[in-house]
């Protein structure tokens, strides 16, 4: 228990300081609606007055826009990469190693305080009014809603993970500036953040299907617009869970490395 208290500390110190820098959530959900706005009339137009593309309803698409830039704002709110990344370049890591406390447990935690601010003051109330005054399609059962937001949370975890484990290659590597284009335009590509997998030529989709990306949107949007329902929503959340496992076993073992190599190089 004294444990839990410790780490939730982080979480109460991130959610204070999140609330310092007002203008800093501000100008995020500006951007954040700005890209709502720029994808939904994107797919407006592609759609050209068709009531379905590929089995999937005009309405449909566009809560699945609405939802994936949701989403987008709680990931974006609470991401380790810079800030660990930072850490391993000014050598401040080694700081960490010498506190009592478990460094991406430490981080995870502290990303829950800012997305909890960040979704309580922003997100919530503007994806509210969104919501009330637009045509979307919306879960129709409490247990949609429940299912919606386990993948949603297990989609955060597999997406910290990820990302966590790719900023610790900063330990490995001089400079990552090429390879972090290419991680996050991956990512955003084959999570499905704006182009459902749906859409994806054949060869595109399977390869999609066999990573862990598809479980940050695809994969709890689709539950959320009934895309994906009855029993394929445990297959679905079975998916999402082998790849947090897989995901944060890495992680532990990046970790591992890394934190041993500056115990050996002295910081």
């Amino acid at each position: 228990m004294g444990q839990l208290n410790m780490y939730w500390t982080f979480t109460k110190k991130a959610f204070l300081r999140s609330s310092v820098y007002r203008f800093e959530v501000w100008s995020r959900t500006g951007s954040n609606l700005i890209f709502l706005v720029m994808w939904g009339s994107i797919w407006t137009a592609l759609y050209a007055g068709k009531e379905e593309a590929a089995g999937v309803s005009f309405t449909a698409m566009l809560t699945y826009i609405v939802v994936s830039k949701f989403l987008d704002g709680v990931n974006e709110a609470g991401t380790p990469l810079w800030d660990i990344q930072e850490k391993v370049r000014t050598g401040d890591i080694s700081l960490e190693l010498m506190r009592p406390f478990d460094v991406p447990l430490r981080y995870l935690f502290a990303d829950f305080g800012s997305v909890a601010f960040y979704m309580l003051t922003a997100l919530l109330p503007i994806y509210f009014l969104l919501f009330l005054f637009m045509d979307l399609t919306l879960p129709t059962d409490g247990f949609t809603w429940i299912y919606f937001i386990l993948s949603a949370f297990l989609g955060f975890l597999i997406r910290y993970c990820v990302e966590m484990t790719f900023g610790l290659l900063t330990f490995f590597l001089v400079e990552t500036g090429g390879i972090e284009d290419i991680f996050y335009f991956a990512m955003s590509l084959l999570s499905g953040s704006v182009i459902p997998l749906w859409f994806f030529p054949g060869w595109l989709e399977t390869i999609a299907l066999y990573l862990p990306f598809q479980s940050i949107f695809f994969l709890p949007i689709s539950i959320f617009i009934g895309e994906i329902n009855g029993s394929q929503i445990f297959t679905s959340l079975g998916i999402q869970f082998f790849w947090l496992v897989v995901c944060y076993l890495i992680l532990r073992l990046v970790w591992n490395r890394a934190s041993h190599k500056v115990v050996v190089q002295g910081g």
